[in-house]
Formats: C-alpha cells, structure tokens, sequence
C-alpha cells in the first residue's frame, strides 16, 4: 500500500520539505523539556501528503511498526502522523505508553495542533504539543503511580493502572476544530520513572 521505505522515527520527518527552515531547531528546547521529565518516552512528528482516500491511521500504523532503528524505543515512542491532504492527524504510541494515554486529553492536544497548523503557527503548534505531552504523561504516571500505592503498597513502581488509563489501543484521529483551551497540573519538575 505505501511503495516505498519507511524512514527511522526522529523528532522531524518532512519528506516533501514543507515546514520553514529551522523548524526542528527551534523545538529543541521544549523537546529536550519532555525528555528530561519523561526520559523513556520520545516523539515524533511526521509530515506527509497521502493520496486522496488513503488513511492516515493505517499510514501512521504501518510507518510505526516498519520505521528501522527503533526496536528497543518503540514501545515507548509517540508518533504524530499530519497528513496535509486531508488534515488529518493520528497518534500512535508504543504499549509501553498505551495505558498513559487518556483519549481526550490527547484529542484536545490534537486539535489545538491541528488549529495552529491550519493557521501557519508551525513553531507554536508543534511546540505547544511537545509542552502539553510532557504535562500529559507527567500526570498521567502520577495519577498511576497513586493508584499503584492505594492497591499495593508499591511506592514508586506503576504495576497497575486505572481501568480509564488502560485500553487505548486504536489511535486518536482529530479534525482541525479548535477546542477551549485546557490547563494541565504539573506536580513536580523531576524526571518521571514508570517502572522500566
């Protein structure tokens, strides 16, 4: 279905060159931020021009699982597929992040994105999820690392994650709608641990 070799996940995929110069340069910073509080997880934001009718999820699904060099890190990669065809994102992540995704915050996180690109805020969109991402897995381990405390007696080991927090196998798909700006509660500033 896709004729063509996937290429390795990195911070910037942009085949057909269609971000301003210096974009990746420019989120550096907040990328090194969600690195450095959440050191298993790594992102991804791909930039591809589907043909008409092809499915974003299926492309973000197959360039996810087929991408070279990411044996070891995929189960804890993100993956945002932008397809500027029809406007669509998609969210794919390794299982290892599957039970820290909460759908809707996602989706929100999504279409704020998928808001700034339509407008041309390439750098604010793409830098503002990598901020809300940090934020989103930060609280999320919390909330699992609380519920693994109050269920065993394990103080900073996640080994069971709220029923809300678990099933989230089919990836998040958003339209370019703006949603009501959301604040996300940061507990603490050191580096999250989840158990690997």
């Amino acid at each position: 279905m896709f004729p063509f070799e996937p290429p390795s996940l990195s911070l910037i995929l942009d085949p057909s060159g269609i971000l301003p110069p210096g974009t990746e340069k420019n989120l550096l910073r907040p990328y090194k931020a969600l690195r450095k509080r959440i050191p298993q997880a790594d992102i991804c934001f791909c930039f591809v021009q589907l043909e008409q009718g092809c499915s974003v999820e299926e492309f973000s699904f197959w360039l996810f699982n087929t991408a070279p060099d990411a044996d070891q890190s995929r189960v804890w990669n993100l993956l945002v597929t932008v397809d500027l065809t029809s406007g669509q994102l998609s969210l794919t992540c390794g299982y290892a992040l599957e039970s820290f995704l909460a759908r809707e915050s996602w989706e929100a996180s999504l279409q704020e994105l998928a808001a700034c690109l339509g407008d041309g805020q390439w750098h604010e969109g793409l830098a503002g999820f990598l901020r809300d991402s940090r934020n989103l897995l930060s609280s999320a381990c919390y909330a699992a690392c609380r519920y693994a405390r109050s269920h065993n007696d394990t103080p900073l080991e996640v080994t069971k994650a709220p029923e809300d927090l678990r099933d989230r196998r089919s990836p998040a798909r958003t339209s370019t709608t703006h949603p009501e700006p959301t604040k996300h509660h940061q507990p603490r500033k050191e580096p999250v641990t989840t158990g690997s």
